[in-house]
Parts: C-alpha cells; structure tokens; sequence
C-alpha cells in the first residue's frame, strides 16, 4: 500500500529494531506521519490492537497533535484512504505507553534512554552564555541553543561511545583551543 511517493516526492523507511523497518510520511508540521498498519508493525501488534487503544485512549489522544486523519493533510498521490488515521511521532509514542508487547517495552526503553539524555544535554546547554549578535548580515550558519540542543539530540543516537564525547566535547567547545 505505501509505495508511491509523498509529499516530498519519497518515502522514508525508519529502522524500529533490528528486522523492523517502517516507512513514514514526511510532514512539514510533524516531520513524520506513519499509517495504523505501519505503527502496529513497529509495535509488534495488530492494526486492531491500535484502533482499541485509540478508542481506549479517546480522551488522551488530539487530533492534530497525536494524529491527523488523511484527508485533513492530504496524501501526495498515496494509495492512503481519506479516512485512514495517520499518527504523528507523539500520538505514537502515547500509544506507546499502553502497548503490552516485547517490542513495545524495547521501544519504552529506548525512549525513556533518549529523553533523559536530551535532558542531561539541556541542562548543559543553559549554562552557555548568550553570543553577542553581529552586526554582519550572515547569521544563517550560527550554532544557536536550540540547534545545539537538536544536534545533540542525534549525537546520542551514535554508538561509539569515544565518538559521542568527542563531538559533544567539540560541541560545547571544549578541546578547540588546545587542537584536539
């Protein structure tokens, strides 16, 4: 069903864990969409499993917060009903919270790992003082804190360990003066 291009012309597989790989929807407003059936296939349950949770959590879950229905977006040439709920990174991660299966927990774990380590970056990233503003007209390349804080954010997701240090170093400025 999703093999035809989006709104930004491809769509984009996502690797869940390793052997499960969904595809999203890019979106402008939520950077990502996902179907029912994909959510569920990265959840390790049925479709059915997550249209009862959407009802169970009916008075938790927002339209255009945690989903959007397809005809409110529109489906860029996508066999997508305009019906079809497609859910957006918070909707899938509340539903997250009520899901039962092994994968779910893997997912649940991952999350809780993540967040407190973009915590632990912002805390660090408040301590930063403010850049005084030039009045040069080329501010479009600039290491804002909020694009710090987002840059962070990926540099957790990396693996190696010595590598993730030596970019946050890099970062927060540390280790530039002394050439390392």
């Amino acid at each position: 069903m999703l093999n035809k291009k989006n709104e930004a012309g491809i769509l984009l597989p996502m690797t869940v864990t390793e052997g499960v790989t969904v595809n999203v929807l890019p979106n402008h407003v939520h950077e990502y969409l996902m179907t029912t059936k994909e959510v569920a296939k990265g959840y390790g349950v049925t479709e059915y499993a997550i249209r009862k949770n959407k009802l169970s959590l009916s008075n938790e879950l927002v339209e255009g917060k945690h989903f959007e229905i397809a005809v409110t977006i529109g489906n860029g040439g996508l066999n997508i009903p305009h019906n079809a709920i497609l859910w957006t990174k918070r909707g899938i991660v509340r539903l997250g919270f009520t899901m039962r299966s092994e994968r779910a927990k893997l997912f649940r774990d991952w999350a809780e790992e993540l967040i407190i380590a973009v915590d632990e970056h912002r805390e660090v990233c408040a301590t930063v003082p403010a850049r005084k503003r030039s009045t040069a007209k080329r501010n479009h390349n600039r290491l804002t804190p909020a694009r710090l804080v987002d840059i962070l954010a990926d540099v957790c997701r990396i693996d190696d360990k010595e590598l993730r240090l030596r970019i946050t170093d890099k970062l927060m400025g540390k280790g530039v003066q002394d050439g390392r």
